[in-house]
């Protein structure tokens, strides 16, 4: 390889299935439909409301079970039932009832809960309708289906049942000459003998689901039988079957989420259940053949095929989170592009944990000493004992982790001549500063050898320097108390020290409502803007808030107010919020920590991952961003020498004071 915070807190009956039954009935609803440029204007919201008072009560069991509040679910959808029989909604009483019992068997509640399904899957089967019919068999089937994962004793009877009412599901499908349908009786029927081990009939009937689902069109059956068949052929050993149809699934996910707001907040077709595991399985699988290929250039194919997939991952994950369809279309760029710069993709997976290692015209991977289970321990440990400024139990895993994530390929790179070293995270390791791990060996901090900066993937990012020529800056923040937030005493003088180095304007205190800001942001091209306040990122980006004078901004209203600038001429080049924190150890909330600047149409961002002291954050912040005015100096550089700077004043050594700020995306 070559050479190169401080906050407190930083049709009907198909539409009203919802997005929460946890099977495939919400993809059943509808196909897919184009994806229009409005709907890359703003989170897509549903095309039309729910048309009756139980549409509505069943929407809000629907909202409520996909916020894990089964007992309010439950309550909401025997609302639903009862309001629907009483307005002679018959099929979607049943469709109530059959939610409530899915949850039932999701808190556990076991009591008379076969009879109560045997009662609906009797009412299914005298519904005149076939596709209605054939809905609400597939639906209890999956029902009958986790049964039997929850209660073993009794699983052999409750997959036999399952089995059964999906044969029947798909008579229904055929009545109703729905081949969508058709294909789901037939895929979940393949599950069910993939579970049990019968291979060669799962095999028959996925290829069964397949066909049907290719000439219904149905992408989003598709790709879970290609995935099915990809698992199959690794099973029997075929790894190259198992690529071939793992890259099939890929790109039919690709296609449909292109085309459609797809299973955002479905369990089911969540990122993390229907989504995630089909990228990770093909850089599983790619990563492993490219263990045993002795030939170089076949090699470096599949490591670069894994890298491209895990950047595809990362862009699927950040749409998901945000909701919003359009996040990929930023940039086209790889490592091999960007002069001086190291990119480390850890991947962990279920039974190991690799880093891929790509720089200027070569890239590697490397397998860490550890397994998954230890490895995230260690992180845990390590971003735990980091909040402790009084121990220096962080050493430790410090310590680990850099042996296990840096030594295999430092000796490749010199890293003291590079511009940056940049991570591309994912999970736990979101959560923690890659500039605070430690060389026993040398008695260093990563961030003392090299520039580090962390990126939600290189797909995401446009790496660019600032024109300094052309850049003004709005600075604003809070320092008096306000809506009981405590007060930031530091923050004044540090406007006064950012707004030194670039023209601009500052909003302190009362002027920094939240109208003003967006008057500001909208009249004038702003090419940073610099907000210290209290901010929190949590697991879900509408909890998501930073606070102004007059009321909190949620991170849509921010990313919709700052977004404006990404239609001028010159884009934004940074967003820094040097008072946010996010929830610790939250591996979701550190991903809107990464994404905001992104959605916003910022080329990056500096943010912090805890709360900071409130002195040390001010000095820090001050001498970056008068490094930053020089142009011969890149963002990574003027935050590394910045955070240098503080960790060599004796009373802020420890990291927990110079570590939390993260610089994301763009590091030039």
């Amino acid at each position: 390889m070559t050479a190169f915070g401080r906050a407190a807190a930083c049709s009907a009956l198909g539409w009203v299935m919802g997005a929460v039954l946890a099977t495939p009935l919400a993809a059943l609803a509808a196909a897919p439909t184009p994806l229009d440029e409005a709907r890359c204007q703003a989170p897509v919201a549903r095309e039309q409301p729910p048309s009756s008072e139980a549409a509505r009560a069943l929407e809000q069991g629907n909202q409520l079970a996909s916020e894990d509040d089964l007992d309010a679910a439950s309550d909401a959808y025997r609302n639903a039932a009862l309001l629907a029989r009483e307005g002679g909604e018959d099929r979607l009483a049943l469709l109530a009832d059959a939610n409530a019992l899915r949850v039932a068997i999701d808190a556990g509640r076991y009591d008379g809960i076969d009879v109560e399904l045997e009662s609906v899957e009797a009412a299914a089967a005298a519904i005149e309708r076939p596709t209605a019919r054939a809905r609400l068999q597939i639906h209890v089937a999956r029902s009958w289906t986790r049964l039997a994962e929850q209660r073993p004793l009794q699983a052999t009877d409750y997959g036999r049942r399952a089995v059964a009412l999906l044969q029947a599901a798909e008579a229904s499908a055929i009545d109703a000459g729905d081949q969508r349908l058709r294909s789901y009786a037939l895929g979940n029927r393949a599950e069910l003998y993939e579970r049990a081990g019968r291979g060669a009939d799962a095999l028959a009937l996925n290829r069964r689901a397949l066909f049907a689902a290719q000439q219904a069109d149905a992408q989003d059956a598709r790709y879970r039988w290609e995935w099915a068949l990809g698992r199959l052929a690794r099973e029997q050993g075929d790894v190259e079957g198992a690529i071939h149809a793992y890259r099939r699934a890929v790109s039919t996910l690709a296609e449909l989420r292109s085309r459609t707001a797809f299973g955002s907040r479905d369990s089911e077709y969540s990122f993390r259940v229907g989504v995630e595991p089909v990228y990770s399985g093909l850089v599983d699988l790619l990563l492993t053949n490219a263990a045993v290929v002795v030939t170089p250039g076949l090699r470096e194919a599949l490591l670069a095929e894994a890298r491209d997939t895990v950047e595809a991952q990362k862009a699927a994950e950040l749409r998901d989170y945000f909701e919003d369809p359009c996040l990929s279309d930023q940039r086209k760029q790889t490592p091999d592009e960007i002069p001086g710069t190291v990119v480390v993709y850890p991947i962990l997976l279920d039974d190991r944990v690799e880093f891929i290692v790509s720089a200027e015209g070569t890239i590697e991977s490397y397998l860490a000493p550890v397994g998954p289970v230890k490895f995230v321990e260690e992180i845990r440990n390590f971003r735990r004992t980091l909040g402790k400024r009084t121990t220096r139990q962080y050493l430790r895993p410090a310590a680990n982790l850099y042996d296990w994530m840096i030594r295999p390929f430092q000796a490749a790179v010199a890293l003291e001549e590079l511009e940056a070293l940049v991570f591309v995270p994912g999970g736990a390791l979101r959560t923690v500063p890659f500039g605070a791990l430690y060389d026993k060996e040398t008695g260093e901090y990563l961030i003392e050898k090299v520039p580090v900066a962390v990126t939600p993937g290189l797909t995401l990012t446009n790496p660019r320097p600032i024109d300094r020529n052309h850049v003004q800056l709005l600075s604003a923040g809070l320092s008096e108390s306000v809506q009981g937030y405590p007060a930031l005493e530091s923050v004044s003088g540090e406007l006064v020290s950012v707004n030194e180095n670039f023209p601009g304007d500052v909003l302190l205190n009362a002027e920094f409502v939240v109208d003003r800001f967006a008057r500001s942001i909208s009249e004038q091209p702003f090419g940073i803007v610099h907000i210290a306040s209290h901010a929190e990122f949590s697991s879900e980006i509408s909890e998501s808030f930073l606070l102004a004078w007059d009321r909190k901004l949620t991170m849509n209203q921010l990313s919709a107010i700052v977004g404006t600038t990404k239609f001028r001429e010159r884009p934004l080049e940074l967003l820094t919020l040097s008072a946010c924190q996010t929830a610790a150890g939250d591996d979701r909330a550190a991903l809107g920590l990464a994404g905001v600047a992104l959605r916003a149409g910022a080329r990056s961002a500096l943010a912090t991952l805890w709360s900071v002291n409130d002195q040390a954050s001010a000095e820090l912040v001050a001498e970056f961003y008068r490094l930053l005015a020089n142009p011969e100096i890149s963002r990574a550089r003027a935050l590394q020498r910045a955070q240098i700077k503080i960790l060599r004043m004796h009373h802020y050594r420890h990291p927990g004071y110079w570590a939390p700020y993260l610089l994301i995306s763009s590091w030039l």
